[in-house]
């Protein structure tokens, strides 16, 4: 028999996810920021 997540749980497992979707997207950034970066140092004016 499966037991109902508490308000506190529930908040947690929001607040969790929200914090890997923005590192997630902040890897996903830097990633893009490097390549931006690199492609400008890279190619001469």
């Amino acid at each position: 028999m499966e037991r109902e997540l508490t308000p506190v749980e529930a908040r947690g497992a929001v607040i969790s996810g929200r914090i890997v979707t923005i590192l997630t997207i902040s890897c996903v950034g830097a990633v893009i920021a490097l390549a931006a970066v690199w492609a400008v140092l890279a190619m001469p004016h």
